[in-house]
């Protein structure tokens, strides 16, 4: 994709990345600020129109250093709750003396249409890359005042929709066709390594008029006679992830031996192993993403059904543990998503005729010969989607503790539900890491795989905090 068109999502992950590493937003918004005021230096009257949010605090900067160069400056902005970063540039440039007019709404625009006829130069800085949906008042009536103006117009990240900008300054990479680029200091760390901008890519928004299922339904394909309680930790973790249903397709002796009520539970005609004559069974399921693997054993009967299964399946398919032994080349595509450990690894790298080396270009290799996206876990996780390569240095050696790869499948499966499948293995990489980082803090290296479920939810908690 070209780089002008991205998501502007990316951009706030990348900012909420930034901060997870130890960048303070203040500095980014300072360094932004004296980008902006750079790019303005040729003017000499200016009027900046800033936001309450992080956009509009880059615009208050700026003011203080075009101020300082000796322009004429006029700040246009609202009264309201500021980000913290922003409030404290507001304070600064109000104990400089800068002129500063707050708008109170649409009716204040007429007024402030004539006043724009003293400038030569407008910087938007109302919104950045945080509007969603329709401009409400006074914003839309402040937008079709400015575009109204004779003067130029700068605008700060992006345009606010429906300004008609003259130039657009992007911060770290273009957000629009043409926009000038400017460096920031946001670490090149910030977009090579999982963080909680991940999570929020990858976790879908909750604005309070869902329904059952509009948050994914998983189908767990696994277990049998040795393994009878694993595709249950897959289950746990799908839901302390957000999925809204997690529905077990089991041999019948396993699912004789699960008796969680969150989880539902389809016993197939096989005994203690899943066998061809299940297929069938398994796709009347309905479902969104399925993961398949966890305890389900390498018997005969197993491979053949697995590798029918797999021809059948068009939905996202996270492929884990025994099912990595049972797949081959063809069973790949860019539905799924395989999680194997170094073990498992080297015996795909084995079967795809791949050679071992580097372990970031070996798992490129993989990615690119299968279109699959490939989760090698390790003490830093790789996750790769053909060229694309993102690192996670959460989790700890108490992992090692039997589970935790379940507990990984179904974080990744939850996310496959509803979110870009590169996002869902980056985000649930460091989710799971995360959360037995939170485990290890209370238990030291003696914790469980349930310990790690019970912490997803506050290793999202701690996510959000980054926003």
């Amino acid at each position: 994709m070209d780089s002008s068109k991205m998501d502007l999502s990316i951009s706030k992950a990348i900012d909420m990345n930034s901060r997870y590493l130890g960048i303070e937003t203040i500095v980014l918004m300072e360094n932004a600020g004296k980008e902006i005021a750079s790019h303005s230096r040729n003017f000499d009257s200016i009027a900046i129109f800033a936001g309450l949010g992080n956009n509009g605090g880059d615009g208050l900067v700026a003011a203080r250093h075009l101020s300082g160069m000796g322009k004429r400056v006029r700040v246009y902005t609202f009264k309201g709750n500021r980000t913290e970063e922003s409030q404290k540039n507001l304070e600064i440039i109000e104990n400089m003396g800068i002129e500063i007019r707050f708008i109170n709404d649409s009716k204040d625009c007429e007024s402030i249409r004539r006043e724009l006829d003293e400038f030569d130069l407008i910087i938007d800085a109302l919104v950045g890359v945080g509007v969603k949906g329709e401009l409400r008042e006074p914003l839309k009536s402040i937008v079709e005042m400015i575009n109204s103006s004779t003067a130029f117009k700068l605008a700060v990240d992006v345009p606010t929709p429906g300004l008609n900008s003259d130039k657009v300054i992007s911060f770290h990479f273009p957000k629009v066709k043409d926009a000038i680029v400017a460096d920031i200091g946001i670490p090149r760390e910030a977009e090579t390594y999982c963080g909680p901008g991940d999570v929020y890519l990858a976790i879908p928004e909750r604005i309070g008029t869902e329904h059952k299922g509009d948050f994914g339904r998983l189908l767990i394909v696994g277990g049998s006679r040795e393994f009878s309680k694993t595709p249950e930790l897959v289950a746990l973790a799908a839901y302390r992830t957000g999925v809204d249903l997690c529905t077990i397709c089991c041999p019948s002796y396993v699912s004789s031996k699960i008796f969680n009520p969150n989880i539902i539970v389809k016993p197939l005609d096989s005994e203690y192993y899943i066998d061809k004559g299940d297929i069938k069974e398994i796709l009347k399921t309905k479902f969104d993403s399925m993961v398949i693997g966890n305890g389900l054993g390498t018997e005969n009967e197993t491979k053949y059904a697995i590798r029918k299964l797999l021809k059948n399946i068009n939905t996202p398919v996270v492929i884990d543990a025994d099912a990595l032994k049972l797949i081959k080349k063809k069973h790949l595509n860019e539905r799924t998503i395989i999680t194997p450990h170094e073990g498992e690894f080297r015996i795909l790298c084995n079967e795809f005729d791949i050679k071992l080396g580097d372990r970031i270009e070996s798992a490129k290799k993989l990615s690119e010969e299968t279109n699959a996206i490939v989760v090698l876990k390790g003490k830093t996780d790789i996750i790769a989607c053909k060229d694309r390569v993102k690192l996670n240095k959460t989790g700890n050696p108490g992992m090692s503790v039997g589970g935790t790869g379940d507990v990984l499948a179904g974080i990744i499966g939850a996310l496959s539900c509803r979110s870009n499948l590169f996002y869902a293995a980056c985000a649930g990489a460091f989710l799971c890491g995360l959360a037995g980082d939170l485990a290890y803090e209370e238990y030291g290296y003696y914790f469980t795989a349930t310990d790690v479920i019970e912490r997803i939810p506050n290793a999202i908690k701690f996510c959000k905090k980054f926003e």
